[in-house]
């Protein structure tokens, strides 16, 4: 009788500490949503104290992981303008600054969609940079790349091209760069400028990058004083600059 008394204490014993392991194990892993209320309203007040001049956004919800919780904040001009809001280990952090002041996070999707939309419609393979953060430009221009009203034909950002060149001379090269140029214009695609990468088809290993070229400023002139590795006159007053890629001594 003692020992069936003994075997039930011990099977309670066993019962009681199962139950507490499994009610710790589904606390641990789903506990975080009972304070997802708190999280949340921790998350609107520190919007409404930190960044009191926002406007026109919209509050997502919030997304646990990794044992922190991120809310994301979006622009309701442009879905791709946004900002995220971490909590971990009880601290408030964002990517306000970056991602929605200086518009890394709407750069980051119109750069491709720039480089998309070129080309599709010239059929050739390039880059788009934006040259500045968002919060450098006028109230107007912010409005139009927010707004993402006729982009291609607004100077806010730089086309790079890569050619190749079968005759490593400043006649051929500055024709391929007028003749590339040429392309994009007559397609309504207007940089601010052009940065061209020209590689010598008959040894790849030279190459060149050449920054700030626009039809107006390119000359053989300033080809060849490239070629010549001439940091010319001519080359500062046009505000254009190079980089040999490779070269030998």
């Amino acid at each position: 009788m003692k020992q069936e008394k003994k075997l039930l204490l011990a099977r309670n014993i066993f019962v009681f500490i199962v139950v507490i392991v499994l009610t710790i194990i589904v606390l641990s892993e789903k506990g975080y949503e009972l304070i997802l209320p708190k999280v949340q309203k921790e998350m609107e007040t520190y919007i409404n104290e930190k960044h009191p001049n926002i406007e026109n956004i919209k509050i997502g919800s919030i997304i646990y992981k990794d044992n922190s919780y991120k809310l994301k904040v979006t622009s309701n001009k442009n879905k791709n303008l946004y900002f995220y809001i971490t909590r971990k280990n009880k601290k408030i952090s964002d990517t306000y600054q970056k991602d929605y002041i200086e518009g890394n996070s709407l750069f980051s999707y119109l750069e491709k969609k720039l480089e998309n939309e070129i080309e599709k419609v010239t059929e050739t393979n390039i880059k788009t940079n934006i040259i500045s953060s968002l919060d450098k430009y006028t109230s107007k221009v912010q409005d139009r790349i927010i707004k993402e009203n006729n982009l291609l034909q607004l100077k806010f950002y730089t086309i790079e091209i890569e050619l190749m060149i079968n005759k490593w001379d400043a006649s051929t090269i500055l024709d391929q760069i007028i003749n590339s140029i040429s392309i994009y214009n007559s397609k309504n695609i207007t940089p601010k400028s052009y940065t061209f990468i020209i590689t010598n088809e008959e040894d790849i290993t030279e190459s060149i990058e050449i920054k700030n070229i626009n039809k107006d400023s390119i000359t053989k002139e300033i080809i060849q004083d490239i070629l010549d590795d001439n940091y010319s006159k001519r080359l500062r007053d046009n505000k254009i600059k190079y980089n040999y890629l490779y070269k030998e001594d």
